[in-house]
């Protein structure tokens, strides 16, 4: 089935290459547009399938052409692999693709976005309480199901849960925003109704973000989903456990048997659960090279996987390395500060054949903590030393 795409840039000469591109890969009927005013135009005309869009500060180009055509698909366009996307862009496209590797990743990206399910936001009537109508009968309150989810206390690891009726999302707490929350609940809800389950596991990307998020589904009751969204690494029991309590109580809200004491929900998680969070920062001997920083970041992971530690946050820069990491028990800020530099710098010295260069200065900062360390606090390690 020809499918009608639209390319909207002011480059010409990329716009021509990805035409070509696209026409060999399918029956295509091909518009190009250098404007969001032209873009407007070509839609107001005809409907399209998909189009590629270029990277600004802002998602404008979204909001208008979605406010044209709802349902539209659309792919990102980058110039390089290190531009990141702004936040505004997230849940809201279905690809991304990285201009210089226009002929390398087309097909693939063009072929999952059209895998991609497509949210729309409905208009809402009011601010007033959100209420759905149960297969079992009573009125049930989503503000009630919002608090479940909210007492939950999900943690580092687990952090979103969705709830839907179907592939409709319904509520949804933590850090994904609205539009991330219903992407899940679209691309959860969708592959439950062509293979229903109690249970559904799934390592998916929300683009234009490209590291993959687990998403544990399990069926609270009829059509009704529960998903977690976890870091990838998170063991399979710490999700199940969770998951498996927080169905239960949204079963009981589900058929009118909501409890409604404003406490936390204790989740007995085994051995996870008795981990400390740690924020370490330390610093090079001069400028870390940038050539050095991915190789470092793979040696930072590596050196996790080996000790059983999970890192939650990690930033490589020039002037400082700043991890946050969930530890095994019994193993102090210490223990994992000597393990990540020491280590590192052993892996870089040996990887890049340069056994007598010292990498880091001596010394550390660390503190027992969920989230990185604010930019005050940074500042002053970063300060100059008397």
């Amino acid at each position: 089935m020809t499918k009608r795409i639209l390319i909207v840039d002011t480059d010409e000469a990329f716009a021509r290459r990805l035409a070509t591109g696209l026409s060999k890969l399918d029956a295509v009927i091909i518009s190009t547009a250098a404007t969001l005013q032209e873009a407007s135009n070509v839609l107001s005309r005809d409907t399209q399938d998909l189009a590629f869009i270029p990277v600004a500060k802002d998602a404008r180009a979204v909001h208008v052409l979605r406010a044209l055509q709802p349902d539209i698909r659309l792919i990102l366009t980058k110039p390089t692999t290190q531009y990141k996307a702004p936040e505004a862009y997230s849940g809201k496209v279905q690809g991304v693709l990285i201009k210089p590797l226009l002929e390398i990743d087309l097909s693939t990206v063009l072929q999952a976005a059209f895998a991609q399910p497509v949210w729309t936001e409905l208009p809402r009537a009011g601010n007033h309480q959100q209420h759905i109508y149960t297969e079992t009968g009573p009125l049930l309150d989503m503000n009630v199901i919002t608090s479940i989810l909210q007492q939950a206390n999900l943690g580092q690891l687990v952090h979103t849960a969705v709830f839907a009726k179907g592939h409709n999302l319904l509520t949804s707490w933590g850090e994904l925003d609205e539009s991330e929350a219903a992407t899940v609940a679209l691309q959860a809800g969708r592959d439950w109704e062509k293979a229903p389950n109690t249970v559904q596991i799934q390592f998916a990307p929300l683009p234009p973000r490209f590291d993959e998020l687990l998403l544990y589904t399990h069926i609270v009751t009829e059509n009704y989903l529960l998903t977690l969204v976890a870091l990838p690494e998170t063991p399979l029991r710490e999700v199940r456990l969770r998951v498996n309590h927080l169905s239960a109580s949204l079963s009981e809200a589900l058929h009118g048997q909501a409890n409604n004491q404003d406490t936390q929900i204790v989740i007995d998680t085994g051995l996870l659960g008795k981990r400390k969070s740690y924020a370490i920062v330390w610093r090079p001997v001069r400028p870390l090279p940038h050539s050095l920083h991915i190789p470092l970041r793979r040696s930072l992971e590596r050196i996790a996987i080996a000790n059983a530690c999970v890192i939650t946050h990690i930033t490589v820069q020039s002037e400082l390395i700043h991890l946050v990491v969930l530890c095994p028990p019994d193993h102090d800020s210490a223990w994992a500060a000597y393990l990540f530099k020491n280590g590192s710098e052993a892996t870089i010295q040996q990887e890049f054949g340069v056994d007598d260069v010292r990498l880091w200065e001596n010394g550390f900062y660390t503190a027992e903590s969920i989230s990185p360390l604010t930019e005050t606090e940074l500042n002053v390690f970063l300060s100059p030393r008397s």
